[in-house]
């Protein structure tokens, strides 16, 4: 009976299920897409790796204590250790790698790539099964040094001579360079003309992961990648017979102590586990949005099904009389969530391939190059996204199904079932309490400075506040509504009753409309006021006038130290002052450590009082921000820093009270760096001087360094904030985008469930324009309802998040008014134009068909 019963009603009513089935399509299309997507890059990219490590049995690298990102080596080796390798019994051919930062320059001088998508150098490696790279036009490069030059090992280049390279297929097409063009190539020595004598590709893609890389031969890779005498790692292929373990065996009591030995499926490993790392970090950043969009869609799917159990009161309450029990009657309210979740998510999942491919169009406009193959879509991805929409589907369909079950036989003879959930004290209890609760975990966490907290109590305020929202509905919607009769009249008056009458209704429709105000409202304030502290305290901290930026976000590119060093000689500029950054551990906890001229930093940042001496850092030394309380840090103390090379015990020599964000807790100076590390690349330099020209005259023929004033650098990294906030609030418009679909289906079921109540209006004089307005008023309320508490959780959620993460009162909290009246427009607009069909046909209902329903 209840199979029949469903197919029945779902046959008999396909309309009415249409927004709710939508909603759940957009939100699992969304997360299959991003499944799909992520699955099909890491398959790409596994499968790439395979191929290019493929020819490689063993692999000699410098050991590290740190887990290094893809492509990273844990230091460099002597050259001489390829020798020795060579002469291994088992062993058939071995060549050296060298990596490091190399940049091109287009036509018109810009520089190709950028530090973001990455940048990269190295040696073209001479043994076709130890090269993952391919010629596709041209030819590999050759050295242009002088062959019987005798200081090849310490100054490899005398010859000023354009230096032969290979360039990726991907930076050839953006920059439109050819083979036999000529070229700069941007190092940490000095710029080098070099002439184009080969395009390639990695495997099967134009470049690996977006990378634009530069290829050398090998002495021209050391010298160019400042790596004299110097190598980064050791491919090897065995001789036929011997197996890759034995030939680790037979290699490892010759590289040393400090190095290691791994087999070519170790490497590929490594390599895949690498890469599949940063695309899963990328893959829970497009589920949190497809999350929040499902999220969204369940209050939707509860409210049209509380809708849908309302208007059948009769219907069921005659399935009780006749002997169906309250469990069949719920089980047939399940089963129809059932279908309705199953097809809506078979179909999402279909959208989800073209979600994909829409995901994919925008990485390659990003600069990640992702092959154009079959998009993988694996047994998980299909399981996965079907069972989400499924189970919040029918999870959403509980409670109502619920209170079907409960519909006694005697409600047949009702015209209408009253909604008392605003009076429900059980409902005023837990509902205030639980707001409460979810208020304080919020508070406390902005006092411990702890966002994991913040988050934790941001998303039950939102659940709280929506099983409050029918007893805050009534009374809302009767305040907002009081204008309208007086403004509207008739329409305006209808309009406030309609949204009175049922606020579990009105609570639920406009907290679907909440979450994602709420969301987008945190998004501008939080970033208005992260920009605000961070500008002000700046403005505070710096004593110069003018940042050389390259925009590197670690050690992997950046800015040669020539130019600091001219700038130190010219005239007009009184103070430079280097920063150098780097991933390390310190006691164990990962991050980044800052280094700098420690002669001068003080001069150039405000560090507060300071105990010790700065200059005495050296390269054993560390300065580190002033603690309160047992243990604090003294004079004297050591802590221990964990480079990618090595961990090295540095003694405290400094204390500073005041740490300015460019600053950080804890930093070094250049020569600890230049002990512990073989890059030396600045990723920012600081100058004070006379007359900013000055400096821009220095920078000449270095394209990646960017001068900028100091209002100039605030507003570049305003700009850098606000690229990523458009993303997030492109992505949050789906979730938005959710919750007008679910007004416009809660007013057209509300249409259908007031049918004769609008033929008698009809009936008695009332215009088809004053039932049109009457409709999108009442939609006006919910949206302005749902907005209204979207704004205040958003904007409580911004200031608790805003002093979690800043320390020592530079915390700036500022609203932007001008933002928030754009979101409060829109939403309330967009609510209104949602409810534009559902108005239109409710003004068409014909009269006589409508009285005698």
């Amino acid at each position: 009976m209840i199979a029949t019963l469903t197919l029945k009603q779902l046959a008999a009513n396909k309309m009415r299920l249409v927004a709710t089935a939508f909603a759940i399509i957009l939100g699992v299309a969304f997360l299959s897409g991003t499944l799909i997507l992520t699955d099909t890059i890491k398959g790409t990219f596994d499968a790439v790796l395979t191929k290019a490590d493929e020819g490689t049995d063993a692999y000699v690298r410098a050991a590290s204590p740190l887990e290094l990102g893809f492509g990273q080596s844990g230091g460099p080796l002597d050259a001489s250790l390829l020798n020795a390798v060579r002469r291994v019994d088992g062993v058939d051919q071995a060549s050296i790698e060298v990596s490091g930062y190399a940049q091109i320059l287009d036509r018109s001088g810009k520089a190709v790539g950028t530090a973001q998508t990455g940048v990269l150098g190295r040696n073209w490696v001479t043994v076709p099964e130890l090269n993952p790279f391919t010629v596709v036009s041209g030819r590999p490069p050759r050295s242009t040094t002088w062959p019987w030059w005798p200081l090849t090992r310490f100054w490899p280049l005398p010859s000023t001579k354009p230096i032969e390279i290979a360039i990726d297929k991907r930076s050839a097409r953006l920059a439109k360079l050819e083979v036999g063009d000529r070229t700069t190539v941007l190092s940490a020595g000095k710029p080098r003309q070099a002439t184009i004598v080969g395009i390639t590709r990695f495997g099967d893609v134009d470049t690996p992961g977006g990378l634009s890389v530069v290829l050398f031969d090998d002495i021209t890779a050391q010298a160019i990648l400042n790596r004299p005498g110097q190598i980064d790692a050791i491919a090897v292929t065995a001789k036929h017979g011997v197996t890759p373990d034995v030939l680790v065996a037979r290699i490892a009591p010759i590289v040393g102590a400090n190095n290691e030995v791994i087999s070519g499926a170790t490497l590929t490993a490594e390599h895949q586990h690498d890469i599949g790392k940063d695309i899963s970090q990328f893959g829970i950043f497009l589920t949190m949005f497809a999350l929040i969009a499902l999220f969204v869609g369940a209050f939707i799917i509860s409210n049209t099904f509380s809708i849908i159990v309302s208007q059948r009161t009769k219907e069921m309450a005659l399935l009780r009389a006749v002997g169906a029990s309250g469990r069949q009657v719920r089980l047939a309210i399940l089963a129809e969530a059932l279908v309705t979740g199953l097809v809506a998510s078979v179909i999402g999942l279909v959208t989800g391939v073209g979600v994909a491919k829409g995901l994919r169009a925008l990485l390659s406009g990003l600069g990640v190059d992702i092959p154009l193959d079959t998009l993988q879509i694996t047994s998980a991805t299909i399981a996965g996204s079907i069972l989400v929409g499924v189970v919040i589907t029918v999870a959403s369909a509980v409670l109502p199904a619920r209170r079907a079950s409960r519909i006694a036989p005697i409600a047949a003879l009702r015209e209408i079932a009253q909604d008392r959930s605003a009076v429900s004290t059980g409902r005023i209890i837990v509902g205030s309490v639980s707001t409460l609760m979810a208020a304080t975990i919020m508070l406390v966490g902005s006092r411990a400075s702890d966002t994991k907290i913040v988050g934790l109590g941001a998303f039950a305020l939102l659940v709280a506040v929506s099983v409050l929202g029918p007893v805050l509905a009534r009374p809302v919607a009767a305040t907002l509504g009081s204008p309208l009769g007086w403004l509207r009249g008739t329409p305006g008056a209808i309009a406030r009753q309609n949204a009175m009458r049922n606020p579990k209704r009105t609570a639920r429709t406009a907290s679907s409309l909440m979450i994602g105000v709420a969301l987008v409202s945190f998004l501008a304030i939080f970033a208005a006021s992260i920009k605000a502290s961070g500008a002000g305290a700046f403005r505070d901290d710096f004593q110069g006038n003018v940042i050389i930026d390259s925009g590197a976000i670690d050690s992997s590119s950046g800015l040669t130290p020539n130019i600091a060093n001219n700038l130190k000689t010219l005239s007009g500029v009184r103070t430079v002052t280097e920063q150098r950054i780097a991933a390390v551990e310190t006691g164990g906890d990962p991050g980044f450590l800052n280094a700098f001229d420690s002669s001068t930093v003080a001069t150039m940042f405000d560090l507060g009082h300071i105990d010790g001496n700065l200059a005495e850092l050296g390269a054993d030394g560390i300065a580190v921000r002033s603690e309160k309380g047992p243990g604090a840090v003294k004079l004297g103390d050591t802590r221990s820093v964990t480079f990618q090379t090595g961990t090295a015990t540095l003694k405290v020599r400094a204390i500073y009270d005041h740490a300015p964000d460019a600053i950080g807790s804890r930093f070094v100076d250049l020569t600890a760096f230049e002990a512990n590390l073989s890059e030396r690349i600045d990723s920012r330099i600081y100058v004070d001087a006379t007359d900013v020209t000055v400096v821009e005259h220095a920078t000449t023929g270095y394209p990646t360094a960017k001068v900028l004033t100091t209002e100039e650098f605030i507003t570049q990294q305003h700009g850098k904030l606000d690229t990523i906030l458009a993303l997030m609030y492109t992505l949050l418009g789906l979730a938005v985008l959710i919750a007008l679909l679910g007004i416009a289906n809660t007013m057209a079921l509300s249409i259908h469930e007031r049918k004769r109540e609008i033929g008698l209006l009809r009936a008695v004089g009332m215009s088809r324009s004053q039932v049109r307005s009457s409709v999108r008023l009442e939609s006006a309320i919910i949206a302005v309802f749902g907005t209204t508490l979207g704004l205040t959780i958003g904007t409580f959620l911004a200031w608790a998040m805003v002093h979690a993460m800043t320390t020592g009162g530079s915390a700036r909290f500022v609203v932007p008014t001008g933002a928030m009246f754009t979101v409060a427009t829109i939403a309330t607009v967009s609510g209104v134009a949602a409810a534009l069909l559902p108005a239109r046909r409710a003004a068409r209902i014909d009269v006589l068909t409508a009285i005698t329903a």
